[in-house]
């Protein structure tokens, strides 16, 4: 049964994150991109991993694949009838808060890309979700473009979404952007409401975190980079305050989730 949405949550305040007023799109050309693949389908479910194609100016899901059901809690027919009104009706109030801060960042961005810049745009962020049996999970959501209008505003967005309860704790959301050269990290605190930049990541700390995610040391890692393991231990550190994180395994799971490694 679909459940009412919060009175909380501000759904035109999110419509107008998205300029979901200013556009036009074409859902049929969009589909025949996803369904003329037929193994993308049996990827997802082996990754247990579903996809979507949001239609910005209705606000609904022309498409979706793979075992949503499985990652959000919410069958799929749901989410096709409810549309993106009843998806985001189930993000706790301040998630809720977070995700609109994000969206709007991200529109801010992609107006700003080439079209070459476009292709290889990339946006991960993360939220809470309430599944069907009253659960709470966490979902890591990574999205490109399909497709964009004249002024650069998004038509289609494609969504590519997994569970990661397990891997990220409570209390923020993070988002990285990325054209295909540089990365923007942003965290919000849930509590506060307060979205903030994050200090980039270095090429040596991504070195280094690459080699500490082969449960490597820091003598084998000085080694490996020719440089001494005090400089090692002392890039971690700079990456667990960087990101906020209390240990190493948090800082790798945090940098898998949002391909930095």
């Amino acid at each position: 049964m679909i459940r009412p949405t919060p009175a909380t949550i501000d759904f035109n305040s999110y419509k107008r994150a998205w300029h979901s007023d200013l556009i036009e799109s074409d859902v049929d050309e969009i589909n025949d991109l996803i369904t003329a693949n037929p193994l993308l389908h049996e990827t997802l479910m082996l990754r247990d991993s579903a996809m979507a194609i949001k239609d910005v100016k209705r606000m609904y899901y022309s498409c979706i694949l793979g075992d949503v059901e499985k990652v959000c809690g919410w069958s799929k027919e749901i989410f096709l009838s409810g549309g993106v009104h009843f998806y985001v009706s189930q993000i706790p109030p301040p998630e809720f808060r977070g995700l609109e801060e994000m969206t709007k960042l991200i529109n801010a961005y992609v107006v700003t890309l080439t079209d070459a810049q476009t292709a290889k745009f990339r946006a991960i962020f993360d939220y809470k979700m309430t599944r069907a049996d009253g659960t709470v999970c966490r979902i890591i959501q990574e999205s490109i473009v399909l497709k964009r209008d004249a002024k650069g505003n998004i038509l289609f967005f494609l969504a590519l979404v997994s569970n990661v309860t397990s891997l990220k704790r409570d209390g923020r959301q993070h988002l990285r952007l990325t054209d295909g050269q540089e990365n923007r990290m942003y965290e919000v605190d849930t509590r506060t409401g307060e979205c903030r930049p994050l200090e980039a990541i270095s090429k040596r700390e991504l070195e280094i975190a690459r080699l500490l995610g082969q449960n490597l040391g820091s003598e084998a890692i000085g080694e490996m980079l020719f440089i001494s393991p005090h400089t090692v231990n002392t890039h971690r550190q700079h990456m667990l305050r960087k990101f906020g994180m209390t240990d190493t395994m948090e800082l790798l799971n945090f940098l898998t989730i949002y391909r930095l490694l």
